[in-house]
């Protein structure tokens, strides 16, 4: 009797392992917005609030209602487990963030320019500041406020709209 239950254990958990790793893979390949093959994707963002993340020619971050604008063309490149860089073709720089909070552009990669990526039950994105995680209270967010004006990083939540993300 004793043998069947250890046997019967035994096989449960093997199930439940198999189970958890493909539901591990099932998720991990749901969250994953970047290339298994090179780290890098094409994206557009589009925040809850109706703007599209750009980065204009001259350096500035802001957002635009124009979709087919080519400052909202982004790549996003895969740096480490939940972390990314935003890169602007056209404007050929990376977003970042400085201490403050405040977004800008950068044309070298930087620790200001990585992001840590986290998809929301929701299902939207949220891009906070890993450089600047350990020194402030709460993490800082890309954020764009209702007018497409980017919201300062220590003044934003993840549960925003302007800090909530679709990947397009």
């Amino acid at each position: 009797m004793a043998a069947n239950k250890s046997a019967l254990l035994q096989a449960k958990t093997a199930q439940w392992s198999t189970a958890k790793l493909n539901l591990n893979i099932f998720s991990l390949k749901e969250a994953s917005v970047t290339d298994e093959d090179n780290g890098v994707t094409e994206v557009t963002l589009f925040a809850k609030n109706h703007w599209f993340l750009r980065v204009q020619g001259d350096g500035n971050v802001s957002g635009t209602r124009d979709q087919a604008s080519d400052e909202v063309s982004l790549l996003m490149f895969s740096v480490g487990k939940g972390l990314v860089q935003i890169f602007s073709p056209e404007a050929r720089r990376y977003i970042a963030m400085e201490s403050t909070g405040r977004l800008f552009s950068s044309r070298n990669k930087t620790n200001s320019t990585i992001f840590k990526h986290v998809m929301g039950d929701n299902g939207f994105h949220t891009f906070s500041s890993h450089k600047y995680y350990r020194e402030t209270p709460h993490d800082m967010f890309i954020a764009l406020q209702k007018d497409g004006i980017p919201r300062k990083g220590n003044k934003t939540c993840r549960l925003h709209k302007g800090s909530q993300f679709l990947i397009i």
